[in-house]
C-alpha cells in the first residue's frame, strides 16, 4: 500500500492540536491580516499620490528640463482627484516590486476612494467592503463626473459588500445610468471613440499557442460577423470536424481570414477614380493578398535541422510553442519564419551617427525583447532605443562610435522620458542587464529573466 501522509508545517501548525478548527481560525487571522494591509496600502498610495503635486519645471544635472521632456501632469483619478507630478508610480512600482501599470491604477483608485467614494472608503477602512470591491468600484465610475460618483456612492452604501463581481458591475451601472444626464444619441456617438480591434497574446506560461481577439464596434456589424462565424463552425462540423462548437468557432476565424485574402475586389474601384488612385488601391490590395504573419522564432539549431518530434521553441511575443506547431502554422498559412541566433552577446562594431542602422535596431530589439525599465513590459519592438549614455553630437565633441548595441537598450516612450528628465539613471551591467537607480535610493536590476528589487541600505 501506497502511503499518503503528509507532514505537516510546523511554522503553521503550531497549535496544542493540529485540529481542523485550528487551521480554520488560522486562515480567518491570515484573511484579517490581509485585508488591514491592503488597507494600509491604499492609505499608503495616497499618501505617496499628495507627497508630489504637480511641478511647473526640474532642474536637472544637465540645466533645466523644459515641460515636454519632464512630461504633462498626470490626472490618474477621476474628475475633483488632484493631479500628480510626472513619473509618481515608477519609485512606488519599484518599492513594491509591481508593473507600474500596476502601481498606477493603485494611486488612481486610492485617489478616487478618497475624493470622490468617501462613503465606500469609510466601509472598505472599518473591513465591511473588501479592498478589491472599493478598488472595481472607483475603477468602473472614473468615466463620471464628480456629482455623479458621489451620487453613485450614496446609491451604494451598505450594498457593495455582500454583491459577487457580476452583481456588483449591474449595480455601478444601474447607478450611473440614472444619474448621468447625458443624451443617449450623444453616448452613442463617443461610443465610436471606444471602437477597436485588438489581438493580444496569453502569458508565455499558459503556452504561446493561444491568443485573444478583443472587438468593440457597431452591434450591427458584430452581430453580423458573429452569425458568419457560427456558420462556418456549423460548416466544419458537418465536414467531420470533432472539435466542440466553441474550437469550431475559434477555428472558423482562420477559415474566414483565408477566404478574405483571396478575393478579388478590384471590381469595386470606381469608374471615376484617377487612373493614379486606382493604381494606389490596387498596390493596397495586393499587399492584403500577400500579407505575412513574421515570427521571430528563438530554437536549437539541432532541433530547426533535425526536425525533433515534440522540439520547443520561443516566438517574440507568444512565448513557447512546439516546432510542430510552427510547422503546422506554416503548411497552412501565408507564415515568415525568422529564425534568431546568439542574440545574448554584443557584435563589435558601431556606427558616427545617432539612429541606429535596422541591423543594430533589430539586434537590441531581440536581445532585451521588451522595454528595461524594472518590471515594465512594453514590447522592444515598440519602444525607442535609448543611448545608455547620453548621445553628444560629434560637432559639439562627442567621441566616435557612440551608437552601438552595447550603448543601446529599449525604453517605452514613458521610461524614456522619465530617464531624460533624471527622474532615474541606468547602467548596463552584462549583455540584457540593467542596474536602475531612482528616487529614495531605489535600485533594481533588470535581467533577461526578470526583475529583481536591491536592497542598499
Amino acid at each position: 500500500m501506497t502511503s499518503t501522509a503528509h507532514h505537516s508545517d510546523p511554522e503553521v501548525c503550531d497549535l496544542a492540536d493540529a485540529s481542523v478548527v485550528g487551521l480554520l481560525e488560522q486562515a480567518a487571522e491570515c484573511e484579517a491580516v490581509l485585508r488591514e494591509a491592503a488597507v494600509h496600502q491604499l492609505r499608503i498610495a495616497y499618501e505617496w499620490a499628495i507627497s508630489h503635486p504637480v511641478i511647473d519645471a526640474a532642474e536637472t544635472v544637465r540645466g533645466p528640463v523644459l515641460p515636454s521632456v519632464l512630461g504633462a501632469p498626470e490626472t490618474l483619478g477621476g474628475a475633483g482627484t488632484p493631479a500628480v507630478a510626472a513619473f509618481t508610480a515608477e519609485p512606488l512600482a519599484v518599492a513594491c516590486g509591481i508593473a507600474p501599470s500596476s502601481a498606477t491604477a493603485l494611486l488612481a483608485d486610492a485617489l478616487d476612494l478618497h475624493h470622490r467614494l468617501p462613503v465606500l472608503w469609510d466601509q472598505t477602512r472599518a473591513g465591511s467592503v473588501a479592498v478589491w470591491k472599493a478598488r472595481r468600484v472607483a475603477a468602473r465610475t472614473r468615466d463620471l463626473s464628480l456629482d455623479a460618483a458621489l451620487w453613485v456612492d450614496r446609491q451604494t452604501a451598505g450594498r457593495v459588500g455582500a454583491l459577487s463581481k457580476a452583481a456588483l458591475d449591474r449595480l455601478i451601472a444601474e447607478a450611473a445610468a440614472r444619474v448621468d444626464g447625458a443624451d443617449l444619441s450623444e453616448k452613442e456617438k463617443s461610443g465610436r471613440s471606444q471602437w477597436d480591434v485588438r489581438l493580444t497574446h496569453r502569458d508565455p506560461r499558459e503556452g504561446g499557442a493561444t491568443s485573444e481577439i478583443h472587438a468593440v464596434g457597431d452591434t450591427l456589424d458584430l452581430t453580423r460577423f458573429h452569425d458568419i462565424v457560427c456558420a462556418e463552425a456549423e460548416a466544419l462540423g458537418a465536414l467531420g470536424d470533432g472539435d466542440s462548437f466553441e474550437v469550431r468557432k475559434a477555428k472558423a476565424l482562420g477559415v474566414i481570414a483565408d477566404a478574405q485574402a483571396r478575393l478579388d475586389l478590384t471590381s469595386l474601384i470606381g469608374d471615376d477614380a484617377s487612373p493614379e488612385e486606382q493604381a494606389k488601391v490596387r498596390r493596397r490590395l495586393i499587399e492584403r493578398r500577400d500579407a505575412k504573419v513574421r515570427l521571430y522564432l528563438h530554437a536549437s539549431l539541432a532541433d530547426v535541422a533535425a526536425g525533433s518530434s515534440g522540439a520547443v521553441g520561443t516566438v517574440e511575443g507568444l512565448g513557447s510553442v512546439t516546432l510542430d506547431l510552427i510547422k503546422d502554422w506554416a503548411g497552412r498559412s501565408r507564415v515568415t519564419i525568422q529564425p534568431v541566433l546568439h542574440v545574448a552577446g554584443d557584435d563589435p562594431w558601431s556606427v558616427d551617427r545617432h539612429d541606429p542602422p535596422p541591423r543594430m535596431a533589430e539586434q537590441v530589439v531581440l536581445r532585451d525583447g521588451a522595454c528595461v525599465f524594472p518590471w515594465c513590459k512594453h514590447p522592444a519592438r515598440h519602444a525607442d532605443l535609448d543611448h545608455i549614455e547620453p548621445y553628444v553630437n560629434p560637432d559639439e565633441g562627442g567621441p566616435p562610435g557612440q551608437t552601438s548595441p552595447e550603448q543601446l537598450a529599449p525604453l517605452c516612450r514613458r521610461h524614456h522620458r522619465a530617464k531624460t528628465a533624471d527622474a532615474w539613471s541606468y547602467q548596463r551591467t552584462a549583455p540584457g542587464t540593467y542596474l536602475w537607480t531612482g528616487p529614495a535610493a531605489l535600485t533594481a536590476l533588470v535581467t533577461p529573466t526578470g526583475t529583481t528589487s536591491v536592497t542598499t541600505r
